[in-house]
C-alpha cells in the first residue's frame, strides 16, 4: 500500500472540561429531549475515522484541538506545514445544519465538499470517491445531496487534496436522532475508510 498521511479536521470546538460550556456559537441542536452539539460529535467520529485508519497502517494526524475551537487558519497551516513534501490529504469532519438552528427543518443528506476553483484532479478524485462511499454506506438511511463545490477556507487554502463532509442535518429531528447511534456511525466510518483506501489504490 502507497504511503499517504490523511489529516484530519474535527470541525469547530468541543465542550470546555472545566466549565462543560460547548466553545462555538451555534453549531448545535439542543430541543426536546435532543442535546447536539456539532462539534462533540465530530470530535467522536474522527477519533472513530482515525482509529479505523491507523489499524489498515495508515498515517493520520489531527489539526483540531481535544476541545477548543481551533481557528480555521491555524488548522492550514498545520495541515500545510505535515503535508511538505509528502502525498497527503485533508478531510474536514462536519455535519449540516439548515433553518434558524433553533427550530426543526426537513432539509436531510450527506454531502462532499470540494473548493469550487479546483483544477486538481486528485482533488476531484478524492471528492467523488467521498460521495460515492457515502451513497453506498448511508444511502439506504438518507438522502444523496451529491458532491459540492464551495469556498470555503479549508478547502481554498490547504496545498493538498482537500475534502469537507457533513455527515447529515442536525436540525433533522428523525436524522440527529439517526446520527448518534452506532449504526450511523459505523456506516459514515466505513464510508471515509473506504473512500481513503480507494483514493490509495489510484495513486
Amino acid at each position: 500500500m502507497k504511503e499517504l498521511l490523511v489529516i484530519l479536521d474535527a470541525g469547530h470546538g468541543g465542550l470546555n472540561p472545566n466549565s462543560g460550556e460547548y466553545t462555538t456559537p451555534g453549531k448545535r441542536m439542543v430541543k426536546d429531549d435532543v442535546e447536539f452539539y456539532e462539534g462533540v460529535n465530530n470530535r467522536d467520529n474522527v477519533k472513530r475515522i482515525k482509529e479505523a485508519l491507523e489499524a489498515l497502517d495508515i498515517e493520520c494526524v489531527e489539526v483540531a484541538h481535544e476541545w477548543r475551537d481551533t481557528p480555521l487558519s491555524n488548522r492550514v497551516r498545520q495541515a500545510n506545514e505535515l503535508a511538505r513534501g509528502r502525498e497527503a490529504i485533508y478531510l474536514s469532519i462536519h455535519s449540516d445544519a439548515a433553518g434558524n438552528g433553533r427550530e426543526w427543518h426537513t432539509a436531510k443528506g450527506f454531502s462532499a465538499f470540494i473548493y469550487n476553483s479546483t483544477r486538481n484532479k486528485k482533488t476531484k478524485q478524492l471528492g467523488q470517491l467521498m460521495q460515492q462511499e457515502l451513497v453506498c454506506n448511508l444511502g439506504e438511511m438518507s438522502k444523496d445531496r451529491k458532491l459540492r463545490k464551495a469556498d470555503f477556507k479549508v478547502l481554498r487554502e490547504t496545498t493538498m487534496p482537500a475534502c469537507l463532509i457533513e455527515g447529515g442535518f442536525h436540525t433533522n429531528e428523525s436524522e440527529v436522532n439517526l446520527m448518534v447511534t452506532d449504526e450511523w456511525k459505523d456506516a459514515f466510518t466505513k464510508a471515509v475508510v473506504d473512500a481513503v483506501l480507494i483514493y490509495i489504490s489510484e495513486l
